[in-house]
């Protein structure tokens, strides 16, 4: 019921068009950031103050083969943080900096990332994390500081939503033809591809672990790795044939991962995962675990 009424609500922006979504992505970075400073005040203070449910040192387990889906799933999420990092080079006047700030950048949200990780492992401890950390909170005792943290995903999904739907609607259209569509096609038949998909889904299943699990180990793994890898190195050949053998070593800018044995290395990770997952997926069905 709550799926409907969200998509009901949310979904027809999906048919429109936004030019600007300035504010939406301001809105999006304020809650992100709001709710993640709250989170961690919250987690340090139950440490400091000695209400957290801080595990003995061999009940931490450092690794868990068959939480690896998981953690490729997770880092989906993770990878947003580089999703928007284009924007930062695009408007640098000066891209011999274009190094400093990506590795700020990149260095800022892997810190906020173990912040947030550490401080909630020693204040609930591993085996009491909800599958959505939000959720440790809605027993805090400020009641509004528990509705906002536990609406947050909500917030943020709304944020996003939008702005997800439109790229996803005109990536579609951009495969299957460049051509103009008829009205129906590209402004209903297009926007309805974009929706219905992941409403059947969250109509299906309501357990984020498993969502997060196959999202991270099949699609996560392509857009993270294969499909970049596969540009880069496509992109190389061409550049080669249309410029010649030197044409790489002109930009000054060039990555310090200019070596063809970098995207290789990624696409035999990619295998390596995919295989470790499915082999695990397997056998947890054989053994009925």
């Amino acid at each position: 019921m709550f799926v409907m009424i969200y998509v009901l609500c949310i979904g027809p922006f999906v048919f429109f068009n936004a030019q600007k979504t300035t504010i939406l992505q301001i809105l999006s970075s304020v809650l992100r950031h709001t709710s993640f400073f709250i989170m961690v005040v919250i987690a340090i203070q139950r440490i400091v103050q000695k209400e957290a449910d801080v595990p003995a040192k061999n009940e931490i387990k450092t690794f868990v083969l068959d939480k690896i889906p998981n953690f490729i799933g997770v880092s989906v999420y993770c990878f947003m943080c580089q999703h928007s990092l284009p924007s930062f080079i695009t408007p640098m006047k000066h891209q011999k900096r274009a190094t400093i700030v990506l590795f700020s950048s990149l260095t800022g949200c892997l810190g906020v990332y173990l912040l947030v990780c550490y401080s909630a492992t020693f204040s609930f401890g591993p085996e009491h994390l909800e599958k959505i950390y939000t959720l440790n909170f809605e027993s805090f005792h400020i009641l509004a500081v528990a509705l906002f943290l536990e609406l947050y995903p909500v917030f943020c999904l709304s944020a996003s939503y939008p702005i997800i739907g439109f790229t996803l609607r005109n990536n579609l259209k951009t495969l299957f033809s460049k051509q103009e569509y008829p009205w129906v096609i590209d402004r209903i038949v297009f926007p309805l591809l974009t929706i219905i998909p992941p409403t059947v889904i969250g109509l299906a299943t309501a357990n984020v672990e498993i969502l997060v699990a196959y999202t991270g180990a099949f699609s996560g793994v392509a857009i993270q790795y294969i499909f970049p890898a596969c540009f880069v190195l496509l992109g190389r050949m061409k550049v080669k044939r249309t410029f010649g053998r030197e044409a790489a070593h002109v930009n000054k800018n060039h990555s310090i991962f200019a070596s063809n044995a970098w995207p290789i290395g990624l696409l035999v990770w990619s295998v390596a995962c995919m295989g470790f997952v499915i082999y695990y997926k397997i056998a947890s069905i054989v053994t009925g675990s």
